[in-house]
């Protein structure tokens, strides 16, 4: 707390806080008091029970048998009329002594507005499996990217969090679908492709997020649309006065989990074990017998280090959000800053970022809307990390400094490479990385005078992006004779634009018969480019990147791709007597990236719903309010592969004839002129209901997809001049369950529970690859190289299975001994081998089952929310269970995981001696990456209506919050959704905020 109060001050913000304490503390004048009395009604007519509040007071009534109220108020406050079975509404009394609400059906809660792509419908209305995001349920927490919004809050939605800051992690929509050509989902903003990352976005410059998951939503996207769709809209103004919205937080993060490494006492043990077991003499109470020299001094001085101390760093973030907006009659705006400093729990691993958005709409006349939203971002990610890959080699003995503070190479200098320091790039080497991203859209929308329902939109998107990576690492003075320096400048650049032609018509044929009838053509282009350029050997680096022409080697490389496409599209939506509703919708995309012949590729889907509830023979069950029925079935395509794969291409190389060297051209790569789109069949089947006068509600989901022609870079025979080939080949077919539910578990006047429960389970299997069947079994082989199974998901770990340890008086194999791991002889020859031993293990990349819940609960002003995220039914390998050893000195321990190691006096049945190598058998180790995490938890206050009215403030939120406050797992690892060599931790982070309109 004191940190976080020093940095408040520094930030000038120690003004605002003594003015919210002495707001809290200090009594209020007395206020002039009003009675302010009327009615409240709904479809049936006066309604009794219902809750009439002051919007950020105390006072509240309710309304009586005949739906009247009276309440005594402050001048100018917002009242909140709420009841069961009702949509909750607010009313302004100004200077009003009567003020009579109507309260809608929650029913009508089905005729929320929900973007559909090209469009929107009330959510009643929606035939495809399109997934509203409540933006509300994450306003009060630390989020800086906007897919941690949706982590473990949709069904079928999976975000893997890598932990760094400013890494957007990665999200799949059910399941992997794609062998080689990715499974990212599309992001729509603001009706235009997205080709940045979703940690560009401003979460709170989001007005409304949609998920496409099926055939019927995403078809109308065709071409990109595979993998799902993230659907996003920007906000814009909607109220005549202007709005200023600042949103600020702070917070300090620590590590939620550390891998358990050698303690210095275990480092010792597992010293002496090694030479043991190696019979090479030590004496027990003279250590310089088993320690290096630097190793001894360091522990006759009673020096010790935990290898995660030196390369860690207090993690902090400070963001700041202000936005203003307005509506006028024929015109509106929304335009906002954000700014972000964020510090990650490694050293040098930081993220400045800068976000700006100007949103313009304008009616011009009765018939013509124009409009640009245009966002601007910055991501600035300067600066070389410690090498956390590297920790848990170094000896709780080390010397990671000198005693003018410069980093050691080795902080066991014997080693001469075995314990590199992880700190000593990060010393070294300078960075500068810089992303930037510039998305402009502009539209201009007609609603064609004389024809009612009928209109045109014109959409034209560009996206601009380019990255500045330079890096210079000086000079190591202790390193003489050797001249390591080098310095490097990368500029990426990328263009993309979108226009798209749009003709909408809405008509009506009789009462029964409405349709709605959507036409799309469009274009799009997408351009990149990267120039490189090295230097080597530098003859001085006092200027680092900025004078690559002192370098002794040089090199500058250059690389250019473009793409294009084409699209038309027509989609249909039918109602019959507003119950029966079908969808009908036909895409077809042309994409560069294929050969003359496969460009185009047609994409049709249809969907049905039936809406049960609003049959007469179904009125008279009182206990379900509303039931409907859905069912889709279509296809959506993928590209997501690089271009000219279908083309046979030239590489440039050098070549020495005479002792001269010589440009030359070579063919690089082999055509494939019958590569086309890889394509996904989806069917849906899903049951949307709400029951028990509207207190539980959810929707219920089946789905089964099978991807056909996968894009594959297949090997061939090397005899043929090339490695590999683009082809199509196979089929992966995915089918899950989805359950979202709500419910409302207790309401009083001024207590409220609500929960929501998602639940999802997604089957992934490889249903062909090849079509081969080489050894005449009768079953089609599969792909061991690249861990491709037949039948089984697509990435799935294939081993030996372990089967305890080796124990005194047990029989084993030649080349074993008593301690070394036992692996099953699965085809009981009596001998384990490669060829007949392996098998799968277990799935990798996404889990089995994934589960989210969150429980809210409202007490007056106060509003506490609680969200569990779990994913279970996954492993990945964690080798750090391995003793593997110096390789310098091979009885020298490496400090890796301290999982304990069998002795004659500690029999372990789980983990082998420390003379066993799981080289002996070439396997590997696995631990479970399932988990269950408190992953938020937040506690806010909004300040009565009384505070709000002497600031003159609409609104005034404070809270606190953790995140990622406790995790229940068996991974012995940092953090179980980061697997990669690095072993990125997870933050434990606590933060408080406010949020102020006014």
């Amino acid at each position: 707390m004191r940190k976080l109060l020093v940095f408040l001050k520094k930030q000038s913000l120690c003004g605002l806080a003594w003015l919210a304490i002495m707001l809290f503390f200090s009594p209020l004048n007395a206020q002039e008091q009003r009675t302010v009395t009327g009615t409240v009604s709904g479809t049936p007519g006066p309604l009794e029970g219902i809750s009439v509040l002051v919007k950020g007071g105390t006072a509240g009534t309710k309304t009586n048998a005949e739906g009247k109220y009276t309440i005594q108020v402050p001048p100018g406050v917002t009242l909140i009329f709420s009841g069961i079975g009702y949509r909750t509404t607010e009313a302004f009394t100004d200077n009003k002594t009567v003020v009579d609400v109507n309260l809608p059906d929650s029913a009508t809660v089905n005729d929320e507005v929900v973007v559909v792509g090209y469009g929107s419908q009330s959510r009643r209305n929606v035939t495809g499996a399109v997934t509203k995001v409540d933006m509300k349920t994450t306003e009060g927490l630390p989020n800086t990217n906007v897919a941690q919004a949706i982590r473990g809050r949709v069904a079928g939605v999976q975000f893997t969090d890598n932990g760094h800051p400013g890494q957007g992690g990665s999200v799949m929509i059910r399941g992997p679908r794609s062998l080689s050509a990715g499974n990212d989902p599309l992001i729509i903003l603001d009706g235009a492709f997205f080709n940045g990352s979703l940690i560009d976005i401003n979460s709170n410059d989001i007005a409304s997020m949609e998920i496409l998951k099926d055939a019927s939503a995403a078809a109308i996207y065709g071409s990109r649309a595979a993998n799902g769709v993230i659907l996003i809209t920007s906000k814009k103004g909607r109220s005549e006065k202007p709005t200023i919205g600042v949103n600020m937080f702070y917070g300090l993060s620590d590590w939620a989990a550390q891998m358990k490494l050698l303690s210095p006492e275990r480092y010792l043990e597992k010293s002496m074990e090694i030479r043991r077991l190696r019979n090479i003499p030590y004496d027990p109470n003279d250590p310089s017998t088993f320690l290096t020299i630097t190793e001894f001094e360091n522990y006759q001085n009673g020096k010790t280090v935990n290898p995660y101390d030196p390369i860690s760093q207090q993690g902090s973030i400070l963001s700041a959000d202000v936005s203003v907006a307005r509506r006028f009659k024929q015109s509106n705006y929304y335009m906002s800053v954000s700014m972000a400093d964020e510090h990650g729990l490694i050293y040098h691993d930081n993220l400045k970022r800068l976000s700006t958005r100007l949103n313009l709409e304008s009616k011009i006349t009765d018939w013509l809307t124009v409009g640009t939203r245009t966002m601007f971002s910055q991501n600035d990610q300067s600066g070389i990390p410690a090498n956390l890959s590297q920790v848990s080699r170094q000896s709780p003995f080390g010397t990671w400094y000198r005693e003018d503070g410069t980093p050691t190479q080795f902080t066991v200098s014997e080693d001469q490479g075995a314990s590199p320091n992880p700190m000593r790039n990060a010393y070294l080497t300078s960075n500068e990385y810089v992303r930037n991203n510039l998305n402009a859209n502009f539209y201009a929308e007609i609603k064609v005078p004389g024809i009612k329902g009928l209109s045109y939109k014109l959409n034209y998107s560009n996206n601009y992006r380019w990255i500045r990576e330079y890096t210079a690492t000086k000079q190591d003075i202790y390193l003489t004779g050797t001249n390591n320096t080098s310095a490097s400048k990368r500029n990426w650049r990328a263009n993309d634009w979108v226009v798209e032609n749009i003709l909408d018509y809405g008509f009506q044929l009789g009462s029964n018969h409405k349709f709605d009838l959507t036409l799309l053509y469009g274009q799009n282009k997408n351009f990149q480019e990267t120039t490189t350029a090295n230097a080597d050997q530098l003859e001085f680096d006092i200027f680092g990147w900025n004078s690559l022409n002192v370098g002794t080697l040089q090199t500058v490389s250059s690389s250019a791709q473009k793409v294009t496409g084409v699209s038309s599209m027509a989609r249909l939506n039918y109602r019959f007597l507003d119950r029966y509703l079908l969808t009908l919708t036909a895409r077809r995309d042309g994409s560069s990236v294929f050969a003359a012949d496969n460009k185009y590729a047609t994409l049709p889907s249809a969907a049905v719903s039936w809406i049960i509830s609003e049959e007469d023979f179904f009125k008279n069950i009182k206990a379900v309010n509303f039931l409907k029925l859905r069912t889709s079935y279509g296809a959506v395509g993928n590209q997501a592969i690089s271009p000219y794969q279908s083309l046979s291409r030239a590489g440039i190389t050098r070549y020495v004839f005479d002792d001269e060297s010589y440009l030359g051209i070579y063919p690089s790569s082999i055509s494939n002129k019958e590569l086309k789109w890889e394509t996904t069949f989806i069917g849906n089947v899903a049951l949307d209901f709400q029951l028990l006068n509207y207190r539980i509600g959810g929707t219920v989901e089946l789905y089964n997809m099978d991807t056909r022609d996968l894009l594959v870079e297949r090997s061939i025979p090397i005899m043929t001049g090339y490695s590999s080939i683009w082809t199509n080949l196979g089929k992966i077919n995915n089918r899950g369950i989805e359950i979202t539910l709500n419910t409302i578990n207790v309401k009083t006047k001024k207590f409220e529970w609500s929960t929501d429960f998602v639940f999802s389970h997604n089957k992934n299997k490889i249903v062909s690859l090849y079509g081969e069947d080489a050894n005449g079994d009768g079953k089609e082989d599969d792909d061991i190289a690249n861990s491709w199974f037949i039948g089984q998901p697509i990435n799935v770990y294939y081993d030996y299975v372990f089967d305890g340890i080796y124990q005194e008086g047990e029989q084993y194999p030649a080349g074993y001994q008593v301690g070394f791991a036992r692996f099953k002889d699965l085809n009981k020859d009596g001998k384990v081998e490669a060829t007949n031993d392996r098998t799968i293990i277990g799935q990798g990349s996404q889990p089995k089952y994934r589960w989210g819940v969150t429980n809210n609960f409202t007490y007056g002003n106060f509003r506490l929310s609680v969200f569990v995220n779990a994913m279970q039914g996954w492993i990945a390998t964690f080798n750090d269970l391995d003793f593997m050893n110096n390789s310098i000195d091979p009885v020298r321990p490496v400090n890796m995981y301290d999982g304990g190691w069998w002795t004659p006096e500690n029999k372990s049945q789980t983990r082998p001696s420390l003379e066993y190598r799981r080289s002996v058998l070439g396997h590997n180790w696995y631990a479970s990456r399932s988990f269950v995490r408190i992953q938020d938890v937040s506690l806010g206050y909004d300040f009565p209506s009384a505070i709000l009215h002497r600031l003159k403030l609409s609104r005034l939120n404070a809270y606190i919050s953790a995140k990622n406050l406790a995790t229940f797992t068996d991974w012995p690892g940092n953090n179980p959704e980061s697997i990669s060599t690095e072993r990125y931790p997870i933050a434990r982070a606590y933060t408080i905020g406010f949020k102020m309109e006014f």
